[in-house]
């Protein structure tokens, strides 16, 4: 340690003069107020004799005031430039790297621990929000992904499906290039065309790692405001059993049967959840599930033995975000409650005290493009929801693109805002008013 301390002498640094600057300031200003405190007059006179005649006020005790403000001002400038040289070095780009490091470490570092669990895009958008207020963040997701390029390197390199992991890692990254880089999808290319970038650093990184392993280095590379863990390690499938009691086998392939789902089953059953995966549920301060597509990115994660058990003991609100839209193949004409109903058939009743939904109307020209493919906006049977002793938290959430999905930054905010009201916390009060005044900035800026 002393060796690389050393290092600091080097020529060219731009940092001993300033170090020496610092050193000078605080001896003035540990003297002056030394004079005053404890009138140790003997110690500073010659000090006190050489300023003052300088500044012409031998006799006056003005030298304790010259004294002092050119120490701090030495002292300031010091820690201004010492500050810019290590920045320089560190961020030579731009110094607003290390700044948005800093809050995010510091700040970000100290905000509520949040356990969000599912797959797709509708959980990536939610951590995009949630990002903004707190680092505290696990995401926990599916693994039974068996079409397109996940799929594909299911089956070459006998690992778990990689897309929804890619996913969630790239919606808390900071950096949008490395994020782009990770989602870009080969065009063409013998056996390259349609696979994913990111699965397939993924895909080598298990090759050499192994799985979880790889999955922890994922998340380091991309330096993410929180953690992205599989629910499990294992390769798992979904098998879906319909209303005329035929059977379909596959992710893929559940939503296409056009017949309704009356279970859904994972394969193996005995697939064991990752015990990080049961910490962070543990400790975490709340836990979110959704939104997502409910029989393929939802349900298999809290079939895996262990997760909902954990979710029941979880002190902090337990919160079910709902879909905006329907999806064919899966909820065909599902209200809010039915959602919440499939969920309470397969795990039982009380896994969530709330229900997230939304109340904004979809516009008309967007349903229509919507009822071609299927489907409609979902629902809000608040009397129902109420009887199943759920509270129902909505709000507008509908984000502004040409699809119907939900604003990440409004769902972050009425989760943050709850999770703030009901915090079990007893200390770093100071942490939650900070964070129940940034919500309430961020929603004034929304409206």
């Amino acid at each position: 340690m002393l060796k690389g301390f050393w290092k600091i002498l080097y020529p060219g640094l731009g940092v001993k003069r300033w170090v020496l600057a610092l050193l000078l300031g605080l001896i003035m200003i540990m003297l002056a107020f030394m004079s005053v405190l404890l009138g140790v007059s003997e110690v500073v006179s010659p000090l006190r004799s050489f300023v003052a005649g300088l500044a012409g006020l031998r006799g006056t005790p003005l030298y304790l005031v010259l004294l002092l403000v050119v120490g701090l001002t030495l002292t300031m400038l010091a820690v201004e430039r010492l500050m810019n040289s290590i920045t320089v070095a560190l961020a030579p780009r731009s110094t607003e790297k290390i700044v948005d490091s800093l809050y995010s470490f510091r700040y970000l570092h100290r905000g509520p621990k949040i356990v969000v669990i599912g797959g797709g895009t509708g959980m990536a958008m939610l951590l995009q929000g949630l990002k903004e207020y707190t680092s505290n963040l696990t995401a926990v997701v599916t693994v039974a992904d068996d079409g397109g390029s996940s799929g594909r390197l299911r089956g070459d390199l006998s690992m778990p499906a990689p897309g929804d992991i890619r996913s969630c890692v790239v919606a808390l990254a900071d950096s949008e290039l490395l994020g782009r880089l990770m989602q870009y999808r080969f065009s063409q290319g013998d056996g390259l065309a349609g696979h994913n970038f990111g699965n397939l650093f993924l895909g080598a990184l298990t090759q050499m790692l192994g799985f979880q392993e790889a999955v922890k280095q994922f998340n380091n590379v991309l330096a993410i405001r929180g953690k992205v863990l599989p629910v499990t390690d294992q390769s798992v499938s979904l098998v879906a059993t319909y209303d005329d009691d035929s059977v379909v086998r596959g992710e893929s392939l559940i939503g296409k049967a056009g017949r309704a789902i009356t279970r859904l089953e994972v394969d193996p059953a005995d697939c064991q959840a990752l015990p990080e995966v049961l910490d962070s549920i543990a400790k975490a301060d709340a836990v979110v599930v959704g939104p997502g597509s409910l029989y393929t990115s939802l349900l298999p994660n809290l079939l895996v033995p262990g997760v909902q058990q954990a979710i029941r003991r979880c002190r902090g609100p337990r919160f079910f975000v709902c879909n905006i839209m329907t999806q064919q193949g899966e909820t065909p004409g599902f209200s809010a409650s039915r959602h919440l109903q499939v969920v309470n058939e397969h795990v039982g009743p009380g896994l969530f005290n709330y229900c997230v939904v939304n109340t904004e109307n979809v516009a008309a020209e967007l349903l229509e493009k919507y009822k071609i493919e299927g489907a409609e906006q979902v629902s809000v049977d608040s009397q129902q929801l109420q009887d199943m002793k759920v509270k129902v938290l909505r709000g507008n959430l509908l984000g502004s693109d040409q699809v119907a999905h939900h604003d990440s930054a409004a769902v972050a905010r009425l989760l943050l805002t709850e999770i703030v009201k009901t915090s079990q916390r007893t200390t770093r009060w100071f942490d939650q008013f900070l964070l129940d005044a940034q919500l309430s900035a961020s929603g004034k800026e929304k409206k």
